[in-house]
């Protein structure tokens, strides 16, 4: 069994790698429980595999944004500080997701180029903040920066595939998501790229991950307006022919709007 009051994640490789090993399993049994109990036989099997690791996924945001959100508020390290056993242990079994997910994604036909890049930067510089006991401040800065957003974020995406896109329901986790996402990495993610980059302690790779995720945040922040200003013209077209969403389920009327079959998948995660 695994004690974690009595094992070394700050200096002591083979620790650090059993508990990823632990957390690997760990996620993998999740799926694997998810992917028996839940059922959903009216859609195609790409779609019940991508929402069954969205589940995943979510559970893994829950727990590693109040984990980095207790490092951030309480132990409250300077950028520059020394790896602490929180933040190891943060990492890596956020690092033995992003790989189980990468894996996952990868054996059933869900992964795309933006996944592929994006995991393996995540993977990369968690590796390097372990192995070099520094730049831990600054990627759990990130990830609670990028987990606030989370649960919004996959729901969203799964009332979609459910074909409740056309609904409040879809809105409310729409702008739940966009909202979150533009606070915080609006705000948190260039404090963490502005403190980071000056740390001679923090390994250059982690810079890179930290810059990229800011780069990242600016461009979807972008994309999240373009989407807003059209969902502010289609809400203009409804309210003209008096056609109004429901919670629960898709108003037929939508069929009248002029937009309805000619809307793209906004790749806004």
């Amino acid at each position: 069994m695994l004690n974690l009051e009595n094992i070394d994640l700050v200096n002591s490789t083979s620790n650090q790698v059993k508990v990823f090993c632990y957390s690997f399993f760990i996620w993998t049994s999740i799926f694997a429980i998810i992917n028996q109990k839940v059922h959903l036989k009216n859609h195609p099997k790409k779609i019940q595999d991508d929402i069954k690791n969205r589940i995943v996924s979510i559970i893994h945001g829950a727990i590693t944004f109040w984990a980095a959100a207790y490092i951030v508020l309480v132990e409250q390290p300077s950028f520059g500080a020394v790896n602490s056993q929180t933040m190891q242990f943060t990492m890596i079994i956020s690092a033995s997701y992003f790989v189980y997910d990468f894996l996952a994604c990868l054996y059933y036909d869900l992964a795309d180029m933006s996944l592929v890049s994006h995991h393996s930067l995540a993977i990369c510089g968690y590796a390097v903040a372990t192995i070099s006991k520094f730049g831990a401040p600054s990627s759990i800065w990130g990830l609670m920066s990028a987990e606030v957003s989370n649960f919004p974020m996959h729901m969203r995406v799964i009332f979609r595939q459910v074909g409740l896109r056309h609904t409040k329901l879809y809105e409310a986790c729409e702008w739940a998501y966009f909202a979150l996402y533009i606070i915080f990495r609006g705000s948190l993610v260039p404090y963490m790229v502005w403190n980071t980059w000056p740390e001679s302690e923090v390994p250059l790779l982690v810079k890179i991950t930290a810059t990229g995720l800011f780069l990242q945040s600016v461009y979807f922040i972008f994309e999240m307006k373009k989407i807003l200003t059209r969902q502010y013209f289609q809400y203009q077209e409804r309210k003209k022919k008096n056609i109004h969403h429901y919670w629960f389920s898709v108003n037929p009327r939508v069929q009248e709007l002029s937009y309805i079959n000619n809307q793209r998948k906004d790749k806004v995660f």
